[in-house]
């Protein structure tokens, strides 16, 4: 079955904004720029191993840069700026490109471990949803044949589970903590800076 990889990213500079409190906005944007760069480095042989494709879908320009340059491909977002908007957009784009199946993975995952990227990319169930730590949603997995209503905001994981049932879809949901754990909240980054040393490095660095 053919597979996307798709990661929603923000301009660097306009992204983590709930981190305010915490980060001047020049080290906000490095820490989310340095976050894709992760991912992409992570994926990338996921995706090779699994038979899958990797893209991100964005409207930033230094992102679609740091794309190309890793030989991904930069899906336009649509003008709404909103991750359901972008999450749609690329669903609609992955369907018309012939992809069976799409897996949207968030850049600002803290310790993602491969083994569960590939665990979700290897069930079976029509759609595979990975909690965050509140209850939303992280990894998550579906067919692009599908009109699926994308709900990301508080409670969505419970939202995705009733979107997929009510188009017959089979669901799976699974707690997996290396994918619970993304950086949204000051509290989040602190205990980040605690267990990731290259994201405590790159906060150390000089603005």
């Amino acid at each position: 079955m053919r597979t996307l990889i798709v990661v929603p990213m923000k301009d660097p500079a306009d992204a983590k904004t709930r981190l305010d409190g915490s980060l001047t906005a020049r080290k906000r944007a490095r820490l989310a720029q340095l976050m894709f760069r992760r991912t992409l480095r992570l994926l990338s042989p996921i995706a090779a191993k699994m038979g899958a494709e990797l893209a991100t879908v964005t409207q930033s320009d230094c992102i679609k840069a740091e794309a190309a340059e890793v030989g991904v491909t930069a899906i336009q977002d649509a003008d709404e700026g909103s991750l359901n908007a972008a999450a749609h957009k690329a669903h609609d784009w992955a369907r018309t490109a012939g992809f069976a199946r799409m897996c949207l993975i968030p850049a600002d995952l803290a310790v993602p471990d491969a083994g569960d990227i590939e665990t979700v990319l290897a069930t079976a169930a029509d759609v595979v949803i990975c909690p965050s730590g509140d209850n939303g949603t992280n990894a998550l997995a579906l067919p692009t044949d599908v009109p699926f209503a994308f709900q990301y905001g508080p409670r969505s994981c419970a939202l995705h589970c009733a979107a997929a049932r009510a188009l017959d879809l089979s669901v799976q949901v699974l707690p997996l903590t290396s994918l619970s754990f993304d950086i949204d909240r000051s509290e989040d980054l602190s205990r980040a800076l605690r267990i990731v040393p290259d994201l405590a490095h790159a906060m150390e660095a000089r603005p």
